[in-house]
């Protein structure tokens, strides 16, 4: 019998699929993670499971399926997550990071259980400089201008970056670098390293700003808005959209180069015979694909959803391989924990399935579906064969969150705008979570932060194998399709025993 491995998960936030030349691009380098793809396993068919950024580390962190009961929050005093569970087992554990979120109100905790963490500051908006800024450098001119606060605040933590070793993603990668050639002896470890970058602001040093692009930089934003192309809010010409996909693409580049020290680490320590690393995201990012820039209240075409994973495991079943089994975020939690030699969890809260038996061989299917999106909006469902794209109806059922902290609903929204709840009203205490022995609160949503309920968007549907990029909608041609993979999805919510305003706000009781 083998023994367990050490497992290293890579999570480069916001990394569209469809940039990287494993999946097919053919203009951007990224030569590291290439080669790191030719003696791995190729996952084809990936999904995200719950969005955005924090919904989706939950998942990981916990194997749950989180998007039915709450959004964007902390971990929950019930949670059993892979580093306190591998602690238990006597696995070194450690996190290293720029991802702010991980710690601010109303998403924290996240790094607790960890043996060791690294935190590096002043991704984004988070609060860390206060040093004033004498003068705004020519490329943050239509970044403070259209941007405003937040990026006053990004601009005092960048200000001294005169380097690029002193940007995020080099910072992450030198720290794990420097975090194996102390620790590569440990009898075995999980390191989870969570880099923002690819995220934006897409501000980057030469010579990755002008690797793409001989535009004039000075003329743009690195930080575009959210929304639809064609909405003021959001609107940006064709050329500065040009120059913004060019400063993702270089902003992969400057991630890739860095992650050569890593994989360095690991050739020279022998680490990639009794190590799994895993590289992948928590969602895409829309540059333009379909009309939309960012992750904003929009159809969750595969754009967002189809990302990438990367598997180089010591036993698996080839290299270079390409697997073809539907498989989602929430299932790293099972495969990782597996992988350490670690049980997972016998709960109903625990929505993960290992894919380890793909990596190795012993079966070529997962799931017969997937299903993704944000807590009260949008959902889709993805087989082999079709997606749904399904719009919430915001008439049809009040918005809760399910949680142990109140805050976690009323208390980010505001503190984004420097305020303070003045009161909690409407909340309701009970047993609401299946699995979970503990009453939590049901909290509208809406509170603070009131919603105008809109008409949904009609549905779309996609043939995954004809049409990979989404452009035709066969929802009116297929009405079948519809009503099969509406009845799929319901039965999903039951599955899972979602609240029932779920399959209300989801018209999954009118058409099925």
């Amino acid at each position: 019998m083998r023994e367990p491995l050490s497992v290293i998960l890579i999570q480069i936030d916001s990394l569209n699929r469809h940039f990287l030349p494993v999946y097919g691009n053919s203009w951007v380098q990224a030569p590291n993670l290439t080669a790191f793809a030719r003696d791995a396993a190729v996952f084809q068919h990936h999904y995200v499971g719950s969005l955005p950024c924090m919904p989706a580390r939950r998942e990981i962190w916990t194997g749950t399926e989180e998007l039915w009961w709450r959004g964007w929050g902390p971990l929950e005093p019930w949670d059993q997550t892979i580093a306190y569970l591998a602690g238990r087992h006597g696995i070194t554990t450690n996190l290293i990071t720029d991802h702010y979120h991980l710690f601010e109100w109303g998403s924290h905790s996240y790094p607790y259980d960890y043996a060791g963490y690294s935190f590096i500051r002043g991704h984004e908006y988070d609060n860390w400089c206060t040093d004033p800024v004498s003068s705004i450098p020519g490329w943050a001119e239509q970044m403070v201008s259209r941007i405003g606060d937040a990026a006053q605040i990004y601009l005092r933590n960048t200000q001294s970056f005169t380097r690029e070793e002193h940007f995020f993603a080099p910072r992450v990668m030198q720290a794990t670098s420097d975090w194996l050639d102390r620790n590569w002896q440990q009898p075995q470890f999980f390191l989870h390293v969570d880099c923002f970058d690819v995220h934006e602001p897409f501000h980057i040093p030469e010579p990755y700003r002008s690797l793409y692009t001989d535009d004039d930089y000075r003329r743009y934003s690195p930080w575009p808005r959210y929304g639809h192309l064609e909405d003021e809010r959001a609107a940006i010409s064709a050329d500065e959209l040009q120059w913004v996909r060019a400063q993702f693409a270089g902003k992969l580049t400057m991630v890739d180069t860095w992650l050569e020290r890593v994989f360095d680490r690991l050739e020279r320590y022998k680490l990639w015979d009794r190590t799994c690393v895993i590289v992948t995201t928590d969602h895409g990012h829309y540059l333009g694909e379909h009309g939309w820039i960012g992750k904003p209240d929009a159809p969750l075409y595969h754009t967002l959803s189809h990302i990438p994973l990367l598997v180089r495991h010591p036993y698996a079943v080839g290299q270079g391989v390409n697997l073809h089994a539907l498989t989602q975020t929430v299932d790293l939690y099972a495969t990782i924990l597996e992988v350490l030699g670690v049980p997972v969890p016998d709960t109903s809260n625990i929505h993960s399935r290992s894919f380890a038996p793909v990596l190795l061989g012993k079966t070529d299917t997962h799931r017969d579906h997937v299903v993704y999106g944000y807590n009260n909006q949008s959902i889709g469902i993805t087989t082999h064969d079709w997606t749904l794209l399904r719009d919430h109806d915001g008439h049809a059922a009040a918005p809760y969150a399910y949680t142990h902290q109140v805050d976690q609903v009323l208390g980010r929204s505001l503190w984004m705008r420097h305020e303070r709840p003045a009161a909690y009203p409407n909340l309701e205490a009970g047993y609401f979570i299946p699995g979970v022995d503990m009453p939590v609160w049901k909290t509208p949503t809406s509170v603070n932060r009131p919603r105008v309920p809109r008409t949904p968007r009609p549905d779309l549907l996609f043939d995954n194998r004809a049409d990979a990029k989404q452009e035709q909608d066969l929802a009116t041609e297929r009405p079948d399709m519809v009503t099969e993979l509406a009845k799929l999805l319901r039965d999903h919510t039951e599955a899972v025993s979602a609240p029932l305003e779920q399959q209300l706000r989801l018209r999954l009781q009118d058409n099925v």
